[in-house]
């Protein structure tokens, strides 16, 4: 009698597991059987810049420790090589921007290599010798093997700070 309730109950996971597989594997192939439009240009090899979207922004890290050194290093890197951002570290310019206000710390002062606890402000500047406005803040912690995955939430979030507050630089 066992053995019946198994053969039924198998059998049944598996008829479930066919009803649930087969749908999605015949829209996967309508899927790839459709042909993408073809227009008489081909893409560009370089995204060109929006003009409507590009957000002046200026890094300015603070701290002693080398993995902090190194995240700052390589957030400036990620805006003057993204086409979303201009990096204008000229504080002389009486432009709005957006400031990225980095602070890095030694998480254990004993083994400085270890790891980093870093703290971010988001500020908007409207120009030289104007009150900053505070956009958004973050923190946390971040050793060298995390740095890129670092640098990438960080550039997610303040492209999604530029977008929310566009229109303080209108």
């Amino acid at each position: 009698m066992k053995t019946f309730f198994r053969i039924i109950l198998t059998g049944c996971a598996v008829l479930c597991a066919l009803t649930l597989w087969v749908p999605q594997t015949n829209a996967a192939q309508t899927a790839s059987q459709t042909p993408a439009p073809q227009s008489g240009k081909s893409a560009p090899d370089k995204p060109e810049k929006n003009i409507d979207r590009i957000t002046m922004i200026s890094v300015q890290p603070e701290g002693t420790d080398s993995i902090g050194a190194r995240l700052g290093t390589r957030l400036k890197e990620r805006f003057n090589s993204s086409n979303l951002f201009t990096l204008n570290d000229n504080e002389e310019k009486d432009t709005p921007r957006l400031l990225l206000l980095l602070s890095t710390s030694p998480e254990f002062s004993g083994r400085p290599g270890v790891g980093s606890i870093y703290s971010v402000c988001w500020v908007f500047s409207q120009g030289k010798g104007y009150l900053g406005y505070l956009l958004a803040r973050d923190m946390g912690a971040v050793n060298y093997e995390e740095i890129e995955a670092v640098v990438d939430k960080l550039a997610e979030r303040t492209d999604a700070i530029a977008a929310k507050y566009g229109n303080l630089w209108k």
